[in-house]
């Protein structure tokens, strides 16, 4: 599958499993999707994503690195490649 980037994020989806799609737009996780839609938004006091600041809904995707948190594998392999928001 050829890798794709996340309508919400911009992060390249290299880990499929979490991917999700919904109108026609692909998203690397569930809390990218959720904060495109708008169910969910900044500031609800939940954990947000190092990389894209996404909230973080949907724990089962979440990766924890050190002291920082990620709403998914591809947003923290894009921290560690060195990529910052959008630029992925």
């Amino acid at each position: 599958m050829p890798h794709v980037s996340c309508a919400h994020c911009g992060t390249a989806i290299t880990h499929h499993e979490t991917m999700q799609e919904s109108a026609g737009k692909t998203y690397c996780c569930r809390n990218c999707l959720a904060m495109a839609s708008g169910a969910t938004t900044e500031g609800t006091g939940q954990p947000f994503c190092a990389h894209c600041e996404s909230t973080i809904v949907d724990q089962s995707t979440a990766v924890h690195r050190g002291s920082q948190s990620f709403c998914c594998e591809n947003c923290a392999d894009a921290v560690s490649a060195g990529a910052t928001r959008g630029s992925a």
